[in-house]
């Protein structure tokens, strides 16, 4: 059976962009501000549509597309675990994710809250079916490295 390239191409390119618009839909019209590890998770999304677009210009061939992907979602894998970690107790927030606040009064401290807009990892502002952003990002990503696998397993080189 042969694979369309450009057809699975064409479907993860709409994929990654779908999970972006999700991303900021959920961020900017439901107002769930984002983590800082929800939005180093993205990054991964951007980059992998930035390289489809580098194989729809002909720049690179489909097997090498599937690795770089392959890659990309390897690391967007880490990135969800790790900040199921955090929502879950088991790993320490990063620094990113909290700041500091030292404030002697009420009115200092908030100040400093309104100021700050730093959002804790830990805290989950949006679940879907009683998951977690982090946790179906994990899940998505574990399924689109099985199909990276099948795919690179059954392409000739």
């Amino acid at each position: 059976m042969k694979i369309n390239h450009n057809q699975i191409v064409f479907g993860l390119f709409f994929f990654n962009i779908l999970i972006l618009i999700s991303a900021y839909y959920i961020e900017y019209i439901l107002k769930v501000p984002a983590c800082s590890m929800c939005i180093y998770q993205r990054i991964p999304y951007f980059l992998s549509t930035v390289i489809i677009v580098v194989f729809f210009l002909k720049k690179i061939d489909f097997k090498k597309l599937i690795i770089i992907l392959f890659l990309f979602t390897l690391i967007n894998t880490g990135l969800s675990f790790y900040h199921i970690g955090i929502e879950q107790g088991f790993f320490n927030e990063l620094n990113t994710c909290k700041d500091e606040i030292n404030a002697s009064n009420t009115k200092d401290l908030l100040s400093q809250l309104k100021s700050k807009g730093v959002v804790s990892c830990k805290e989950v502002g949006f679940t879907i079916f009683g998951l977690s952003l982090a946790t179906i990002n994990f899940i998505v990503n574990t399924i689109l490295i099985m199909f990276y696998w099948i795919i690179l397993k059954n392409e000739k080189n």
